[in-house]
């Protein structure tokens, strides 16, 4: 299927990268090896067209030390389990040893100092949170280790659709894609790699709730699509918003990419929205978890637009004004209500 490039995106949020995403980048490389998950040329050149660590620096660009160094890690563990073991692979289709598989990662994840098994997964993410533990808040740690859970479930999800031979509805997508997407633990990675922790108070609070699912939404829309092509000629549309869309829809493949882009920039205005509302009575703390969101939007899309793993061709330029900038709710039940939390003038 030819790469053509996506649609121009609206989304006026300001970009940094960490300058060290070459060093840190071959230590992960090395990391991988020691752990002999890049013992064949195809996943090496995979891991090298999907450059992982440039996304961690994007999305991470105040990370230090240790806990970035961890980012890219994991970032590039989460690809490399992606393309030999969750969506391609010999047990990508096979549920009664993909779900087992989880639940022995899940162990690693709570319990590092338990003996290792002979899966090298096992002890790499094993390896991970031992190194979490040692330097982050032990709450922080708990999230991210059940955000990992929650993305393995989400998984087997989307595992049992593709074995079924089904396709989510938009519904059930707009629920599945962010956990898919790992969005949960990504903001603790972010989190343990800046040092800044938002209080639980404000993390539960309805509009930071809205305002991060929006943004959480935004990243996985932005992936969607930049990896649409891709997903297509792996056939796992079930696990993309532009298949979801055009399976509910019919139509081209360019009509729902369309209104894909129409979707991503309507919730990007409401995102601005609610970002201004908090930034203006929000603590200092709620006003850097915005500075994140921000980061993890934008970094992501710029990393999507350059990666060769994606090859979408020529990048189109950001859009100016959104394709849909409707104010309204768009009438999906799971969203919906991040519209209410918006002030009325």
């Amino acid at each position: 299927m030819p790469r053509d490039p996506v649609p121009a995106l609206y989304c006026p949020l300001p970009t940094r990268m960490h300058p060290e995403s070459g060093p840190i980048g071959r230590r992960s490389v090395a990391w991988l090896e020691r752990f002999g998950l890049l013992d064949d040329d195809r996943t090496r050149e995979r891991i090298r067209a999907t450059r992982p660590a440039e996304w961690a620096c994007r999305i991470a660009p105040g990370g230090t030390g240790a806990g970035l160094q961890l980012v890219s890690d994991w970032t590039h563990l989460g690809f490399v389990i992606d393309d030999t073991r969750f969506d391609a692979g010999p047990i990508a289709d096979r549920p009664g040893r993909l779900i087992p598989l989880m639940m022995r990662l899940m162990h690693a994840l709570d319990h590092p100092e338990a003996p290792a098994d002979d899966d090298p997964f096992a002890a790499a993410f094993r390896n991970l949170s031992a190194r979490a533990r040692a330097g982050a808040p032990a709450a922080v740690v708990r999230r991210w280790a059940d955000g990992n859970l929650e993305w393995f479930f989400s998984v087997a999800c989307l595992t049992a659709h593709r074995v079924a031979g089904t396709m989510p509805t938009l519904t059930e997508y707009l629920n599945l894609g962010p956990r898919d997407r790992a969005m949960r633990l990504t903001g603790s990675l972010i989190e343990l790699a800046e040092g800044s922790v938002l209080t639980d108070a404000d993390r539960e609070e309805p509009t930071v709730r809205a305002v991060t699912q929006a943004a959480n939404l935004l990243v996985t829309i932005g992936n969607d699509l930049f990896s649409f092509r891709k997903e297509a000629d792996d056939d796992v549309l079930e696990s993309n918003i532009v298949g979801v869309i055009r399976h509910r829809d019919g139509g081209t493949a360019e009509a729902a990419l369309a209104r894909t882009v129409e979707l991503h920039d309507r919730v990007m205005c409401l995102y601005l929205g609610l970002r201004a509302q908090l930034d203006e009575d929000g603590s200092s703390t709620v006003r850097r978890h915005l500075t994140r969101l921000d980061h993890l939007i934008r970094g992501n899309l710029e990393w999507s637009v350059r990666v060769p793993r994606y090859g979408t061709g020529s990048a189109s330029p950001w859009a100016e004004t959104p394709a849909d900038g409707r104010a309204a709710a768009p009438h999906l039940v799971p969203i919906d209500w991040w519209w209410d939390q918006l002030r009325t003038a």
